[in-house]
């Protein structure tokens, strides 16, 4: 069966070669297009699947003859743009490394905070040698959104004598979770309605001193209103590997408050041959009149 032409659209255009070659390994037949922003109409026109993280401006209304959107990574709200075409059916990769990532990454912030690293880092280039005693940590973690990356980041937390709540929307106010958590953790979904939603209100109704890591999207956090509130010393800070504007200009207020450790969106990244494998899983089963695995719900976001 020949297969339909597929338009690349990595997060970076560097890592083209690479996504490349992993899908023609999984399928050497595959009739590859790499996204330039020379191609014209008339080679768009011929474009059936996208495989990608985000859509240009102006891109997803120049395909016409689209039929399938395949997201890259967990995330897919760069993709549900809103010229694209409702009828065009959505669906992700879900790589559990990836989530495994996530959870390394979020467990590592959590313990950085709970026991104190940056305050020893202080005292070493200080060269103060000064012990702080302190009994094993026990803080109560909120993680916000509780999908399988949420459960993934929960179970090494449970397993480290903390105790760990999962919030969903349907679980009850967004206020009550934050007021007994001393450690938030955002892994939900970027929708319309989740856009925003850690403001100034979310902040202060955390406990005084508590902390926050946002391994999700930037679009979730008012980021003056959070830095509102850890220059204030009403949050003892934030771990942030998502931000609203990536990369993240140097001019960024974020760079330089006291508390605020970014990390350039590093937590986890699917493998190219995870990607590859779950896409012409994905591709055969559109070919063949399949449901697509991992489809998105495009009305939800997620």
């Amino acid at each position: 069966m020949t297969t339909p032409p597929i338009l690349l659209l990595p997060p970076d255009p560097a890592q083209l070669p690479a996504l490349r070659a992993a899908l023609l390994a999984a399928d050497p037949g595959l009739d590859l297009v790499d996204y330039s922003r020379s191609l014209d109409d008339a080679q768009l026109a011929r474009i059936q699947v996208v495989l990608g993280w985000r859509f240009p401006p102006g891109l997803a209304e120049r395909l016409p003859a689209l039929r399938w959107v395949c997201s890259m990574a967990a995330g897919v709200e760069k993709l549900l743009v809103p010229e694209l075409a409702p009828q065009v059916p959505v669906s992700r990769v879900v790589d559990p490394d990836q989530a495994l990532g996530i959870a390394q990454h979020v467990a590592l912030m959590v313990l950085r905070h709970a026991r104190q690293l940056p305050l020893y880092e202080q005292q070493q280039r200080e060269r103060s040698w000064r012990r702080h005693p302190k009994a094993a940590a026990r803080h109560r973690i909120a993680v916000l959104g509780f999908g399988e990356v949420g459960r993934a980041v929960a179970e090494p937390l449970r397993a480290l004598g903390f105790g760990v709540e999962g919030w969903r929307r349907a679980s009850g106010p967004l206020a009550s979770v934050l007021a007994r958590s001393e450690i938030v953790v955002n892994t939900l979904p970027l929708t319309p309605e989740t856009t925003g939603l850690l403001n100034a209100e979310a902040f202060a109704a955390m406990p005084a001193g508590a902390y926050f890591i946002n391994i999700a999207r930037g679009g979730h956090v008012v980021e003056p209103d959070l830095i509102a509130a850890v220059t204030s010393g009403h949050l003892a800070g934030a771990a942030l590997d998502v931000q609203q504007h990536e990369p993240l200009p140097p001019d960024d207020p974020l760079w330089a408050v006291p508390g605020i450790l970014i990390t350039p969106h590093i937590a986890a990244q699917s493998s190219f041959a995870t990607v590859a494998s779950q896409f012409v899983a994905g591709l055969q089963a559109l070919l063949h009149g399949r449901p697509l695995p991992n489809a998105v719900d495009r009305s939800r976001g997620y």
